[in-house]
């Protein structure tokens, strides 16, 4: 818990760092001439793009609504973002299962499905990005290894749901944890038993793209509004590329190392530091804080539904 908080603040300190760096005074002056009117539209977009996950994720479920699915998920996905390289997930198929009575044997195969197409749209974005934007080497060197690492991430969460050994090993091996203790003893026999349809895993990453892709134009139309039109595929790529390496530097959500990418991106597409900083703040305001805001109503209200003491 301590280190938790540690690396929050680090998080918290770098943001901090980087307001500083652009200088606030001249941020805010950029910021208060911004066109409110695309602001709007932007939160507009961000919204859509919210509900688009949970969709995502009710596309792999049987019998879950969505409206008994979207608090679940956005307080997993708030959840997630305050771990290092968002670990935690899955905790949200705990709250499924006191919530709607889904098991976790079920409802887990989905999410790690939900994070393998969540990174092969972020890897694709990526490779977009490094296609359409001349990097330096030495973010090129960084974008490869980040892309390298989560490629490795797939191959190994494509083992565990077909590989029955090794996937018994690593529950083995994560047996140990609290949480994973209470696990029923059939937990795995029933994860393996658990399909989930092509079609279903189809239609979830026709989502997750167009989700992705929402993120982008919501930059799109936060540059738009301080004057700056850029590419929203550009800026798509942009924002997968900073949030694969600023989950990779293990900070909470990648917070903090997701923003310094994103700057140092829109500074090579010719986007002065100052501009680029205020975009940047602004947009992670409307998609990232407005994302933890709806997840902070989740829990209120899902607190009332169920013991979330057990979950947290």
């Amino acid at each position: 818990m301590k280190k938790r908080f540690i690396l929050i603040a680090v998080s918290l300190l770098i943001l901090a760092a980087l307001i500083w760096y652009a200088n606030p005074a001249s941020m805010a002056g950029v910021i208060v001439k911004s066109n409110i009117y695309y602001l709007a539209a932007a939160f507009v977009v961000a919204t859509i793009s919210l509900c688009l996950r949970v969709l995502k994720w009710q596309a792999l479920l049987d019998g879950v609504g969505f409206t008994e699915l979207f608090p679940v998920q956005m307080l997993g996905i708030t959840i997630s973002n305050f771990t290092p390289g968002k670990i935690a997930e899955p905790l949200k198929a705990i709250i499924l299962r006191m919530r709607k009575g889904v098991q976790i044997a079920v409802s887990l195969p989905s999410i790690i499905w939900e994070r393998i197409l969540d990174v092969i749209v972020l890897i694709v974005f990526s490779l977009l990005a490094i296609q359409m934007i001349s990097f330096q080497s030495r973010i090129m060197l960084l974008s490869f290894i980040s892309i390298a690492a989560f490629s490795a991430l797939i191959v190994l969460l494509l083992l565990v749901l077909y590989n029955k050994k090794i996937g018994f090993r690593i529950f083995a091996f994560l047996h140990k944890l609290p949480l994973v203790k209470k696990l029923p003893e059939d937990f795995m026999k029933n994860f393996y038993e658990s399909k989930i349809r092509k079609t279903r895993l189809s239609l979830c990453f026709i989502i997750t793209l167009v989700a992705w892709m929402f993120d982008g134009v919501v930059l799109y139309l936060t540059m738009l509004a301080l004057g700056i039109m850029l590419n929203p595929l550009v800026l798509a790529g942009i924002i997968a590329l900073s949030v694969l390496i600023g989950v990779a530097s293990t900070l909470p959500g990648g917070l903090g190392s997701t923003e310094a990418v994103m700057i140092l991106l829109l500074g090579v597409v010719g986007v002065s530091s100052t501009t680029a900083v205020a975009g940047v703040m602004l947009s992670r305001f409307i998609s990232f804080w407005y994302g933890i805001l709806v997840g902070a109503v989740s829990l209120i209200y899902l607190s009332k539904k169920i013991d979330m003491k057990q979950v947290l």
